[in-house]
């Protein structure tokens, strides 16, 4: 459930006089809105004052979001680092126990460039959230379900194929959270992959740019029965096949 839904929800519960409704919309419509003192809070707010709204209608309507959204918290998260690595790198490790963080004792040849390791098989992570790109609002805001019919645009940077065996895309939506794994072979050789992201990185570094136009060209990297290790095992096997 995006954020228009919600407003229409909120209006569809109201039982009030259409008077009533038109008033409380021009109000919040007319207000300046300062976090957390939000639009929604003003508008449930100003329609159970009216009489045509009660507290439980706002529950079940707060319990339905907040089921609908489980992910939305993550959207919340501001520091790239604090979503790059203790999200993204943290969810995709506890979904393999093997999986391990990289070390000179199990690689002595690691020097950074990589964030997961399996047995050998060198892994990246890199996630990304999918935001309305027409909204500038707070990514909590504008973030998208996997359902949208938004415009969204989601980019995987600063992507280095030959340091790494295996790429993990970790694209979170407000309701679901969509993993991919490919080979780096895979990533060098598809078309979305744009090298060259920076002047003077000698072409090994690129860019990923995922927009809803396009994500079907990733669907069949995607992890479907939760078998995280089989398909990293096999995205391992492509390279070079």
């Amino acid at each position: 459930m995006e954020l228009t839904e919600l407003k229409d929800r909120i209006i569809a519960a109201f039982s009030g006089t259409k008077s009533d409704l038109a008033n409380v919309l021009t109000m919040v419509e007319d207000d300046r809105s300062v976090f957390p003192f939000n639009e929604y809070e003003y508008l449930i707010c100003s329609l159970i004052d009216k009489g045509g709204m009660n507290y439980d209608q706002y529950i079940e309507i707060r319990t339905k979001y907040i089921n609908q959204n489980p992910h939305l918290w993550i959207f919340e998260i501001s520091a790239p680092r604090g979503f790059g690595e203790k999200f993204a790198q943290t969810y995709v490790q506890g979904k393999c126990s093997k999986l391990k963080r990289p070390s000179k004792q199990l690689d002595p040849n690691y020097t950074g460039e990589y964030d997961l390791w399996l047995d050998g098989i060198t892994i990246e992570v890199k996630a990304s959230r999918a935001v309305d790109s027409d909204n500038d609002a707070p990514l909590y805001i504008k973030a998208l379900s996997r359902s949208t019919k938004k415009p969204f645009l989601m980019n995987f940077q600063q992507l280095k194929p030959p340091c790494c065996d295996v790429f993990i895309w970790v694209s979170v939506f407000r309701d679901e959270i969509v993993l991919c794994i490919m080979s780096s072979d895979e990533v060098l050789n598809h078309p979305l992959y744009s090298k060259g992201q920076h002047r003077g990185n000698k072409g090994n570094e690129g860019q990923l740019h995922v927009k809803d136009d396009n994500v079907n060209q990733l669907s069949k990297f995607e992890l479907i029965d939760d078998n995280i290790e089989k398909a990293i095992r096999d995205a391992a096997k492509r390279n070079n096949s």
